[in-house]
Formats: C-alpha cells, structure tokens, sequence
C-alpha cells in the first residue's frame, strides 16, 4: 500500500474570511477523488482502487485542504513508471503525476492545448508528441496521454474545477506542502471541459433478411416498422426503386407480408450503450399473404 500526500488550494475574494461553502467544497474533493481513482484504473487496471482522505485541518491563507492519497491494493507497476533499479514509483505517486498535481501531466497538457483540437499523435518511444490543427507540439509522456483519452478521468477532473465558476473564486492551485506546482484560473476553467462523446462503429454487416410490416411510413425520411421473428425494430428503406413503386401504388400491402430483403445492420457504442440501425439497401422479394391454401398436385 503506497500514500502520497498533496495539497489543493482555493484562493480569490470570497476566501478572504478563510472560509468556504461545503456546498461548493464537498462535491469539489468528492470529483477529485474520483478523478485520481479513475486515473488508477486507466493506468493500472479495473481492480486498483485509491482513497483520497483530509489528512488534516483546514488551512488558512486563501483556503487549502490537506489530502492524502492511498492505493488500496499494490499492484504491479506499469513500465514506464519503472526506475533504473527496477523498483518503480508507488501508485498513488504514480496517480498524482499523470493527474498533474506536482506539474505537467493531463493538467498542464489541457492548459497548453487551450481547446483546440488534437490533429494527430507522434510516437517516440514512451513519449507522445501532440500535434494541434495549427502544428503547435508538446511532447508529454504516455501515461498522460492515457489519462487524456480517458473519458471518466475527464469528466471527474472537470467537475474538480467547478468552485471557479462561483463568484470571488479565481484560482484553484495543486502541490505539495506550501509550495505550488500547477494552478487553473477562472478563465483557463474552459480548457477543462470534457468534449462531446462520438458514437463509434462497433460493426457494421451487409446480410439477407426477412421481415413482416408491422407498421408502414409513407412520409420521407420516417422509418418503417418491421418485425424480424423476435422483434420489432425500426428500419430505414434506402432501396429508391423500391420506394418509388410504393409511392406509385405499384406495391400494395397486406397484413403478413414479407419482405426479403438486403440489410445492412450497423452497431453503435454510444453514451447510452449500444445502438443498432437497420437499413434496407435491396428489397429482393414482397411475398404477399396466401389467400388460398397449397394443394398436392395430381
């Protein structure tokens, strides 16, 4: 078990009496806590855990809070925290530099970036290079990157800041003891935002299937109610021949038709969890309900 400790400082106007809202405060450290424990797991693995507690009394001048941080379970350390001897850095070291709390990492990485956008990433070594659309580059180390990319990490970090956006609170300052190794304004606030998610493709197939209308969509661009055996799903209908027959009332339709058609079936990870969208490129048959029952040929 490994312990680091640290300090986060809170200074503007409004602390001037050296005192703070627990409102403002608690959900603060709570973030922050979260965020160094996110930071383990993205660095470490699902089972590291780290603790964050007041180590001790609320500081005066400005207002600062002690804290400490522990790993609860030792794990094996990462290569690139490993020194010479091999004995590599305790993980709740290990955290605070990939946080930034005693300079550099995902902090300073996001205060040099200002916003912009990423354009691409170099590799050397154990080193990343951070390319901007304007060809601005930092080189940063790879356990930053990780924590960059980490989206639980992000969100947590961002909400660590929120005290900036009350009113007489300009600056929020890490480091150890009284010195101070990384501070983010009030006007640095927006660099820390946590950008939008984008839905990523997880497949993506082209197959034969048949479907039963269970309700139909003449309007453009609405999708079609169809039943695959198992269940109802929406589908969009991107077969234009098809359509134009529907809308010259050269396809008529009755309860248990089927269509047998070409489909691409697209699955999303989205926030929300995975999303499927179905898509009729080719209807190939309509087989319109049998009135009449088959007999056996003589």
């Amino acid at each position: 078990m490994s312990t680091e400790h640290f300090r986060i400082t809170y200074d503007g106007p409004a602390l001037d009496t050296h005192e703070m809202d627990v409102r403002d405060l608690a959900p603060a450290l709570l973030s922050l806590a979260d965020a160094c424990d996110a930071a383990s797991q993205a660095l470490f693995g699902p089972k590291s855990k780290m603790v964050v507690n007041v180590k001790a009394s609320f500081k005066t001048g400005s207002f600062g809070v002690d804290l400490t941080l522990t790993s609860g379970v030792l794990q094996s350390t990462i290569g690139w925290f490993a020194g010479k001897d091999g004995q590599g850095l305790a993980n709740a070291t290990a955290v605070l530099l990939g946080l930034g709390a005693f300079g550099g990492g995902a902090i300073a990485a996001l205060k040099w970036l200002r916003g912009r956008k990423i354009h691409r990433i170099d590799i050397h070594g154990n080193k990343r290079i951070l390319i901007t659309e304007d060809e601005d580059q930092l080189e940063i180390e790879e356990y930053t990157l990780i924590l960059l990319q980490h989206r639980e990490f992000r969100e947590k970090l961002e909400k660590a800041l929120d005290p900036l956006n009350c009113d007489g609170i300009e600056t929020i300052a890490l480091g150890r003891d009284e010195s101070v190794d990384v501070t983010v304004s009030k006007k640095e606030r927006g660099y820390f935002v946590t950008p939008p998610a984008t839905d990523e493709i997880l497949f993506s197939e082209e197959r034969t299937q048949a479907f039963s209308i269970a309700n139909l969509a003449f309007q453009e661009g609405n999708k079609w109610r169809l039943y695959d055996g198992q269940a109802t799903v929406f589908v969009s209908i991107e077969d234009t021949e098809f359509l134009l027959r529907v809308n010259s009332d050269k396809e008529s339709f009755a309860k248990s038709d089927v269509l047998i058609c070409r489909v691409r079936v697209t699955q999303w990870q989205t926030d929300a969890g995975v999303k499927t969208d179905y898509a009729v490129l080719k209807v190939l048959e309509h087989k319109t309900h049998a009135t009449q029952l088959k007999l056996p040929t003589v």
